[in-house]
């Protein structure tokens, strides 16, 4: 909901409206925005996510490094500082080769690595802060 996110539908905080940038965004409704878009992009089911999944499905196997700079390209171009694309990266390494393969298991286990990408990105400073 809009109001856990730091805007009130309907209730800005003065005439004025609500103010751009970091100065709404509170560490709460911070919690609450990363918790809504993780949960969005985590859905492999909504047509958005599926088209990014599809379209990154067009090899048989991605880099860790591909897999993150298409994914950050799909979702806007959103760039990452080097420490947190680092970790990031790391992070997908130790989770071994990211292959599409054929069988439904291992089709849905790479869905399921995409989604974990864009969650990861959605969390990140970069991403809530543009």
């Amino acid at each position: 909901a809009p109001g856990g996110m730091g805007q009130d539908l309907l209730n800005p905080p003065s005439v004025e409206g609500w103010h751009t940038g970091r100065e709404w965004i509170n560490s709460g409704a911070f919690i609450n925005r990363v918790n809504f878009v993780a949960d969005r992009l985590g859905d492999a089911s909504l047509p958005g996510v599926r088209f990014i999944i599809d379209r990154l499905s067009s090899k048989d196997s991605l880099s860790a490094e591909e897999l993150v700079d298409n994914c950050l390209e799909l979702l806007g171009t959103v760039q990452l500082e080097g420490k947190t694309r680092q970790e990031m990266l790391d992070h997908l390494k130790a989770g071994g080769p990211i292959t599409r393969g054929t069988s439904e298991d291992e089709v849905r286990a790479f869905g399921q690595r995409v989604t974990e990408v864009l969650q990861l990105i959605a969390a990140t400073r970069e991403y809530q802060f543009g």
